[in-house]
């Protein structure tokens, strides 16, 4: 098949990846997994050999002949022509979520995965390198992102993944990144959270006094002089439970006055 450059398809053609992503995931009989962007079939094969059920999403329609062809005799394969960021994850209750996913959509497909109210216990996923890094990243250099995932469970970049492993070959190195979920978030309102978190990020760059009152920093134990980049989880959760506080006891004035804009 050739791979559609606007659809962002670098199909998985290294079997040794394909064995590697799969073992990563840790697939039993009793899974029910959802996998992402099947392409051709090569991965959602080999889960299927070990997964109770399989339910494969693939976007490109013209790719599904190809995938009934090449899946043909497996009754645990459930296939689905749509885009897996218009799906309703609550009505697809699966254990594990794994895939070789288009680059470009793996920010929201996560964010959408743990917005959700039913969520797997894992995700496996192979994405860009430098993504991977963002997600699995620690202090001194943690990002919003790894600290939103750090919400809902714990990220591990696995492996790193050459390009000549895809046909045709990404212009990037590539990571299988597995994210392990808590049976609930740390914070429960995760939409809250996102926006808290962008907008402690919103200057990765400057003191934290720029973006919280002195108040709240010293309620949350944190230096005003603190990068974003620098500060744990367990101090992000502090600071969005002190700012939670001051909101809640000034509720009633106009304007609470714990953000800086």
């Amino acid at each position: 098949m050739k791979a559609s450059k606007l659809l962002g398809q670098n199909f998985l053609v290294d079997d040794r990846v394909v064995k590697d992503l799969v073992a990563t995931a840790q697939i039993k009989k009793s899974d029910t997994i959802l996998e992402v962007g099947a392409g051709t079939g090569t991965v959602t094969k080999r889960l299927a050999q070990t997964a109770g059920k399989v339910t494969a999403v693939e976007f490109d329609q013209n790719l599904i002949p190809t995938l009934n062809e090449n899946l043909n005799g497996f009754k645990n394969i459930e296939i689905i022509n749509a885009d897996v960021l218009d799906l309703d994850f609550n009505e697809y209750p699966v254990t594990k979520i794994v895939g070789s996913i288009p680059y470009q959509i793996t920010s929201p497909l996560i964010h959408k995965i743990l917005h959700s109210q039913i969520r797997p216990k894992s995700i496996t996923f192979i994405v860009q390198k430098e993504v991977a890094e963002k997600i699995a990243a620690k202090p001194p250099a943690a990002t919003y992102l790894s600290n939103f995932v750090a919400n809902f469970g714990e990220a591990h970049l696995i492996k790193v993944i050459k390009p000549g492993a895809f046909s045709p070959p990404p212009k990037v190195d590539s990571a299988i990144i597995q994210i392990e979920l808590y049976p609930q978030p740390k914070i429960e309102d995760t939409r809250e959270l996102e926006k808290f978190l962008h907008h402690g990020f919103a200057q990765p760059r400057k003191m934290l006094h720029h973006r919280f009152e002195a108040g709240i920093l010293a309620g949350s134990k944190i230096l005003p002089q603190a990068r974003p980049a620098h500060l744990s989880k367990e101090d992000w959760r502090n600071l969005y439970r002190e700012l939670s506080m001051m909101r809640e006891r000034s509720k009633t004035r106009r304007g609470d006055g714990t953000w800086r804009s």
